[in-house]
């Protein structure tokens, strides 16, 4: 099939952009004829672009001595983590958690707030509490703030910012982002969370495009999974890639039977009523009581052979495992697998940074484009 010309153009030029922007990310301070270099792209292309970065003031020209201090001076560019940020917001069932981030995807300030409620006006309200706390010094522009990212649990989809369905805070086509872009007058950019937690990695890890990793996750909202292929989050046909939780080995024998806390723990009352929590089986599982040892080995097995088809199917260069589960048996790494895997960082933290990292992209992708035109 074919697409119209105008579609290659847009996709070219914010493939282009992305291009730009990610080999200045991890390897700045670098010339216009490094970044053709590098970027494969022509020097016309690359001058452009760089054009409408320095004009929107998101980089800087630093000029340094050339080889034996003789000779022209070379013009590096650098971008300037002042030019522009963006606000990050992780909702949970329990807690509203939120960064500031500036361009250099360093987070200037983090906050939260315990949920009592979970209806989409009073998150947006919470979120916007949230925000006045940030210290006049530390956004001394409120120009700069351009767009604001919110990390949801359930199936998102993005370019429609509606959740679609989720199970964690019980909605079903909720339109997010209309909400809260009436609270903070920005544009908003929903994704679900555990592609953003998979976003962050990949810039705190700085992996390149090339390798590809997975995500898996299991905590209170669930089991999540998400995955990317060249440097891009897999979404599938219908925004829906990653929705494992339900998945079954056997009829009426879901995944979330076997990794999940709340099942666990009611599986666990069957042999020790007094059970509450994953706490209490782990202190069963060190006492080497057989009910906990039954019930842990089995969580360890059903993690490894999930573990194993992730492998068998994508072979990622990474798998990254994470949430309060894997947390809570970081001390216990028998109950992990042996199956290779890295022990991904705070989740919750992670969805609110990598949703404002998705929002920062869409807003430079955005003031870019405008300054090049069609």
């Amino acid at each position: 099939m074919k697409y119209p010309s105008n579609l290659d153009q847009a996709y070219i030029k914010q493939h282009n952009i992305q291009r730009v922007l990610s080999v200045l990310e991890h390897f700045q301070p670098l010339s216009r004829t490094d970044l053709a270099h590098i970027t494969a792209m022509s020097p016309t292309s690359v001058t452009r672009i760089v054009g409408a970065l320095l004009s929107l003031g998101l980089v800087d020209e630093t000029s340094v001595s050339s080889a034996g201090g003789r000779g022209r001076r070379a013009v590096n560019l650098k971008t300037r983590p002042d030019g522009i940020y963006t606000l990050g917001f992780h909702i949970d069932t329990r807690m509203l958690r939120m960064c500031l981030l500036n361009f250099d995807n360093h987070a200037c300030f983090t906050s939260s707030a315990a949920l009592a409620q979970t209806s989409p006006e009073e998150l947006a309200r919470c979120a916007r509490e949230l925000s006045e706390r940030i210290p006049p010094s530390l956004l001394p522009d409120p120009s700069k703030l351009r767009a604001v990212g919110v990390s949801v649990s359930g199936r998102v989809e993005p370019s429609k910012g509606v959740v679609v369905r989720s199970e964690a805070l019980n909605w079903t086509d909720v339109r997010l982002s209309r909400v809260f872009e009436r609270a903070f007058d920005l544009p908003v950019r929903i994704e679900n969370d555990v592609k953003s937690c998979l976003t962050w990695e990949r810039v705190h890890r700085a992996l390149a495009d090339e390798q590809d990793v997975a995500y898996l996750y299991i905590g209170r909202a669930g089991i999540g999974f998400a995955n990317t292929s060249n440097g891009a989050i897999v979404r599938g046909r219908s925004s829906s890639a990653g929705e494992i939780e339900c998945l079954q080995l056997s009829p009426g024998n879901g995944l979330d039977l076997h990794l999940m806390e709340k099942h666990l723990v009611a599986r666990a009352r069957n042999a020790s009523p007094e059970v509450d929590s994953l706490k209490d089986i782990l202190v069963a599982y060190r006492m080497k009581l057989s009910w906990a040892q039954i019930l842990m080995n089995d969580f360890s097995d059903t993690l490894g052979m999930l573990l194993r088809t992730i492998r068998a199917l994508l072979d990622p260069h990474l798998i990254i495992l994470g949430g309060d589960m894997p947390e809570a048996l970081s001390q216990l790494p028998e109950l992990l697998s042996r199956e290779s895997f890295t022990l991904g960082e705070h989740f919750e933290d992670s969805c609110a940074l990598g949703a404002a990292v998705v929002a920062m992209r869409e807003a430079v992708h955005t003031l870019i484009g405008s300054t090049l035109g069609d």
